[in-house]
């Protein structure tokens, strides 16, 4: 009997704890067609520790009951955060953004404005799981968008209550089935719950909730608005723009990202195919390809269609890339607009209009006209510049110089290569010299297919140290060009001792003055032929005046009179010694530059 009476007390407690449970709930309606699901997340978690734990799912048409609390409802693009009291039921109303594509053929322009759709400015982005990403951020031109009322039906569904569960049981408005449209529309939202990036290539309708809700159609920023008073649905217009190739077989990613007027405002960047169309929103954009830019105006009404063109930088079929790679070498690239770095015998899709192409660490460049639709082929040539081998009478020479590639005979270098190095330049005429021995140069030929260019010559110079009476002597040394292929003259060469310079083969004079500096002095040459790889000896007069003497007749070189270190004084030079006292050295002739 005791055990009877305990549980009917206990049964009549939870009756009524259920029962004033109940009375504290309030219902929770969604304004919405029926294919409209979201997840219920309520706050649970201290202030600032904000923890969201789903609670059920809700349907359009659908009432449930909800405790009090603040409560959130979301989809992957818009989330709505109310706060649940027990005096008075929750509404929240939907409405369908739908995206209409006006096609290839563009009919009349987009109805009449709604303030519920603007574009505005950029929010935060993060990334997700989607058909495709995009790695940057933007913002619109501040133009209105138009949209126009979507003639959809609401239905309600059966009001059964769906608390218990689980979020991934939810339907998503993307799976519904609508027609697949041709080409590509590029969006993307922020997820409310996790901010996380979502994105799609197809999605033609988001469902909005109260609030605002940022979205990227294109690229573009749109803010839509909704304010609570009615699920009508929304539209927005987008338009066609087709990047047309004639050459289907290349490929490559084009890079789309709009105009704005706040050069502060971050830009976000989608990408587009060849020959595939994607629908944007009105308003400028820019293009990029293989580092080609071309600026574009979508407008309402219309259709926008750009053709590319072809690019391609050939090597000579001849040219010893595995050579150049064991001598030491890279890989041989080029510049477009000294930007993007492009690989030579492959084929480029580009917007048309001229470039520049320039070959990677130098200056040796050219400009070219892209047209459209059309193939540009740019031709190099292959060069290299050998050096005499070292003579058999000798133990070693000196390193070699680096070759230095001008052009017009002008006197910088616009390039500069290692001796035994092929390297390639663009279609024209170029001249050659060494490092170092500035001054001369020699043409560079273009010989067909094969390399081009000439070893070059080693001149080995002996001083020749002999006395002279008074100022006479030696000064100004220089090696001056004389054949049909060779141009300038040295820098006057510096005297040390028996030494080296390469030259490019050619004819040429040594030539030097002798004589006292300030009178006429006579000049003189040596010719000097220089055939490729040949290794020649030239001998050059050194007169130098001797030493000056004191009245008594006495080298003023020789200590005489001073004591030295120890206290003893110098000896007196005898005829001999003085007799072989080394002559003093114009003061025109220092050691030869190596």
């Amino acid at each position: 009997m005791k055990k009877v009476l305990i549980s009917g007390v206990a049964s009549v407690l939870l009756t009524s704890c259920n029962y004033f449970s109940y009375l504290r709930k309030q219902t929770l309606t969604l304004d919405a067609p029926a294919a409209v699901e979201l997840v219920v997340y309520r706050q649970v978690g201290q202030a600032g520790r904000r923890v969201m734990s789903p609670v059920g799912l809700i349907r359009g048409g659908q009432s449930i009951e909800l405790a009090e609390g603040t409560y959130l409802v979301g989809n992957e693009c818009s989330g709505y955060e109310f706060q649940q009291t027990k005096n008075r039921p929750t509404k929240i109303p939907v409405r369908r953004l739908n995206l209409t594509l006006h096609g290839e053929q563009v009919g009349t322009p987009a109805s009449q404005q709604t303030a519920g759709v603007q574009e505005n400015s950029t929010p935060e982005e993060n990334s997700a799981d989607s058909d495709s990403t995009t790695n940057e951020s933007g913002q619109d031109t501040g133009e209105p968008a138009e949209v126009s009322p979507d003639k959809s039906g609401t239905k309600p569904a059966s009001a059964d209550n769906l608390q218990g569960k689980l979020p991934e049981e939810s339907s998503s408005p993307s799976k519904e089935k609508t027609a697949e449209p041709k080409g590509l529309v590029h969006t993307m939202c922020i997820d409310p719950l996790d901010q996380q990036r979502n994105q799609w290539n197809n999605r033609r309708a988001f469902d909005i909730l109260p609030g605002t809700t940022e979205l990227r159609i294109g690229g573009r920023l749109v803010k839509v608005e909704n304010h609570g008073e009615t699920a009508e649905p929304l539209s927005l217009d987008l338009y066609p723009v087709l990047i047309s190739s004639e050459f289907p077989a290349i490929h490559a990613r084009f890079y789309l990202a709009p105009e704005e007027k706040d050069p502060k405002t971050e830009i976000s960047v989608v990408g587009a195919e060849a020959n595939s169309t994607t629908w944007l929103l009105p308003g400028n954009y820019s293009l990029e390809v293989n580092g080609t830019r071309r600026k574009m105006n979508v407008e309402k009404g219309s259709r926008t269609e750009i053709t590319v063109g072809v690019l391609r930088i050939e090597m000579p079929e001849t040219f010893p890339i595995e050579d150049r790679l064991k001598a030491g070498g890279q890989p041989v690239f080029v510049y477009l607009d000294t930007g993007a770095l492009l690989n030579m015998n492959t084929d480029y899709l580009v917007f048309p209009g001229s470039y520049t192409v320039s070959i990677e660490g130098s200056e040796v460049q050219d400009v070219f006209q892209v047209e459209s639709g059309k193939e540009t082929v740019i031709k190099t040539f292959a060069a290299r510049v050998d050096v005499p081998s070292c003579p058999d009478t000798e133990k070693g020479c000196r390193n070699p110089p680096r070759i230095t590639i001008h052009r017009d005979q002008k006197p910088y270098a616009l390039m500069t290569v290692e001796p035994r190095l092929p390297f390639l330049l663009l279609e024209g005429s170029y001249e050659y010299g060494v490092e170092g021995l500035r001054g001369i140069k020699r043409s560079l030929n273009k010989r067909g297919s094969s390399l081009s260019g000439e070893p070059l010559a080693r001149v080995r110079f002996k001083w020749d140290v002999r006395p002279a009476q008074g100022r006479f002597r030696t000064d100004l040394v220089r090696i001056e060009s004389r054949g049909q292929n060779t141009f300038g003259r040295s820098l006057d060469l510096l005297f040390h001792k028996p030494d080296e310079v390469y030259v490019p083969a050619g004819n040429y004079d040594l030539t030097y003055f002798v004589g006292d500096p300030l009178a006429e002095r006579s000049k003189s040459r040596q010719s000097l032929l220089l055939e490729p790889g040949q290794t020649r000896e030239a001998v050059i007069p050194i007169y130098v005046e001797k030493s000056a003497r004191t009245e008594d007749g006495r080298n003023p070189s020789v200590q005489d009179s001073a004591t030295n270190r120890t206290g003893v004084k110098s000896k007196k030079p005898t005829p001999a010694e003085d007799a072989v006292a080394s002559p003093a050295l114009p003061r025109s002739l220092t050691p030869l530059r190596r």
